[in-house]
């Protein structure tokens, strides 16, 4: 066991300058557990010293070695002890780095107050030196601590039942975008540890069901880390040191199909390297791969990185886009790790143990901002946070409810707990559709694109293909915007909807459709339900442009085909009025795809006014149906 520079060297200083009045059997039994203290025999040391502590009550050496053994067991409270008593025997009169020592002992413990008094004690003597560095900055942590602690934010965690937590330690939760599927590590065997996944699902009456192995991705070895996709289809998961490994620790994924996981595949390059990858968080929507590495170009110890993920191959390797350092407002020169992003795709929980805080590593959180940067990291505030390790910390889609491991009173081990997010840094909330892709004629399941669409900044927040076979799909829609959907397969007319989340909505009450593609053929029709004009108009609105073009390039990739613009209103109003503003809006679609390049040979365009409605017009839901725009397929 390598020995420890600054205490060893505080030791060798007073062996040289300082002699107290210790008697040779003292003297002996401190050479002896110095000569097992290299060994790493501490327990066995520790005996030594306090046998020699017990004759020679003033000597110095024995304390400082002491002190240095205490902090290789992770007794803090004793190396500090140990520590107080060489100093008020006079040991930082002459080596002050001894208080350096205490203070951040002291800080590791939590006493913030007595860290800062030690700190400044050690750098009021002068000689500071190679040390001055890291005690200013143990000054401005100690600072900002007892300022968290002044300021509790609202926290009272549960631990969750006892059909998730056991006698084992139990940690990293990852929860499905319905809530309903809760993945985590349990260590099932503590004398050779062994990491396996777990799952549980919640019931109707919303009590966890006894978790189960998922034993089509559990070895012999160890798994975990992991994170489940919001359809919990997809699995990425941390394994180490195996046969098809880049590095260390590498990222591996397996996909659900058919109810089952397939065989785990190592993620590859880039996002695995001849580095330490890590701690993987796939985004809600599938876009990007978030995880904590230690490769080149990180900016000090461990960093957090994401990779686009693009799609999948035939044979199911994962493909890749550009590889990206999220940065100098999240990554320090220490280590960042535990990433989290939120279902709402701009929200990141990390911990980090050079950020200021309360201890070891916090939690910290950024969010990213309309030109693609995030902000600068911020604590999550205490007692959620405290002087121990804090990490696996996860927030759900509703923004409200978050989950972590901790080993806090009550607990048998390391437990999962949830506790109510406080406002001041909850994410966005966030619903979602879900559903199957179905051909119309048949019933039978397709394979198509998704598309989901940000109609005021026409940002492509989702392009995916299905490719299990069954059609189905789920896409997350954070709250606050408005959404183009979009469905499209060769062959097949492509399919329109539109979601409204701008206003308040219940996030709990998602989308459950059926997507019915029609083929292409004469007589089949698509309501175009993000084409959109302001009242008693027919000036197309700019939120109508992403609509126009999925039009616009459905006709350029089938040229034969041939199609009527229709305009349809609601009965309010004269049925003159109707079909002349019928008519105008159905020829504002037909004009511009006519200046975009569409012959205007294959199409026309006709007012229907009131006279085709497709429900009632007796309230404001059914009204705002009939209101719309519609193509139909007329020749091929």
């Amino acid at each position: 066991m390598k020995t420890r520079l600054i205490l060893s060297a505080l030791i060798c200083l007073f062996a040289c300058s300082v002699c107290f009045a210790q008697n040779k059997k003292s003297e002996k039994l401190f050479e002896e557990a110095m000569a097992l203290y290299r060994m790493g025999e501490y327990n066995r040391a520790l005996e030594n010293l306090d046998d020699a502590i017990e004759k020679s009550p003033e000597y110095i050496n024995a304390y400082l070695l002491k002190a240095e053994l205490c902090k290789g067991i992770d007794s803090t409270h004793m190396q500090i002890d140990a520590l107080k008593s060489a100093i008020a025997l006079g040991a930082d009169k002459r080596v002050p780095k001894v208080n350096y020592i205490l203070a951040d002992a002291y800080y590791n413990i939590g006493e913030y107050q007595n860290s800062l008094n030690s700190c400044q004690k050690f750098l009021s003597s002068g000689s500071a030196g190679s040390l001055k560095e890291k005690a200013d900055n143990l000054v401005v942590k100690n600072k900002y601590a007892l300022e968290l602690v002044k300021s509790p934010v609202p926290f009272s965690p549960d631990k969750l039942s006892d059909a998730i937590n056991s006698d084992a330690n139990e940690y990293w939760p990852s929860l499905t975008i319905d809530g309903k599927t809760l993945v985590f590590t349990r260590l099932v065997n503590p004398s050779r540890p062994q990491e396996d996944f777990f799952e549980s699902q919640l019931s109707d009456d919303k009590l966890w069901e006894d978790a189960k192995p998922i034993s089509d991705i559990n070895t012999a070895e160890n798994e975990g880390a992991q994170s489940i996709s919001a359809n919990g289809k997809l699995l990425f998961f941390t394994a180490c040191n195996r046969d098809d490994g880049y590095g260390s620790c590498d990222i591996y994924f397996s996909r659900k199909v058919n109810g089952e996981w397939t065989k785990p595949m190592n993620a590859g390059r880039p996002v695995n390297s001849n580095a330490w990858e890590s701690q993987p968080s796939i985004s809600a929507n599938e876009k990007y791969l978030y995880f904590s590495s230690q490769r080149e170009g990180s900016k000090g110890g461990i960093d957090i990185w994401r990779c686009r993920l693009l799609g999948f191959k035939g044979n199911g390797l994962p493909i890749w886009g550009n590889l990206e350092n999220l940065g100098g407002n999240i990554n320090t020169t220490g280590n960042e790790i535990s990433p989290f992003i939120h279902p709402d795709g701009k929200t990141l929980f990390f911990a980090s143990d050079k950020w200021p805080g309360l201890g070891k590593s916090d939690i910290f959180t950024s969010r990213m901002q309309e030109d693609s940067t995030w902000t600068k990291a911020k604590n999550i505030g205490y007692p959620i946070n405290s002087h121990l390790n804090e990490q696996g910390f996860i927030v759900d889609a509703s923004a409200t409810k978050a989950y972590y491991a901790s080993d806090r009173p009550g607990s048998k081990g390391l437990d999962i707990y949830s506790f109510d997010l406080y406002r001041d840094v909850r994410p966005r909330p966030v619903s979602y559709v879900d559903g199957t892709i179905v051909d119309k004629s048949t019933g039978l399941p397709l394979d198509a694109k998704v598309e989901l669409i940000d109609i005021e900044t026409r940002e492509k927040l989702v392009e995916k293909h299905t490719m299990s076979g069954d059609g189905q799909f789920l896409v997350c829609l954070p709250t606050g915007k408005d959404y183009a959907f979009n469905v499209s397969k060769k062959g097949y007319l492509f399919y329109s909807d539109h979601f409204s989340l701008k206003e308040e909505y219940d996030q709990n009450n998602p989308y459950h459709i059926i997507v019915e593609m029609d083929s292409i053929d004469i007589g089949n029709y698509v309501v175009l339900k993000n084409i959109f004009f302001d009242f008693d108009s027919y000036i197309l609105k700019e939120q109508s442009i992403i609509e126009l073009e999925h039009l616009k390039e459905f006709m350029t990739l089938n040229p034969n085909v041939s199609i009527e613009i229709s305009g349809h209103t609601d009965s309010k109003g004269s049925e003159n009025y109707n079909q002349k503003l019928s008519e105008n809006r159905a020829e504002a679609v037909y004009n511009y795809l006519v200046e975009s390049g569409i012959s205007s040979e294959r199409m026309i365009y006709k007012g229907y006014g009131k006279s085709q409605p497709v429900t009632t017009n007796e309230t404001d839901e059914g009204r705002a149906i009939n209101r719309r725009t519609e193509f139909k397929v007329i020749g091929l």
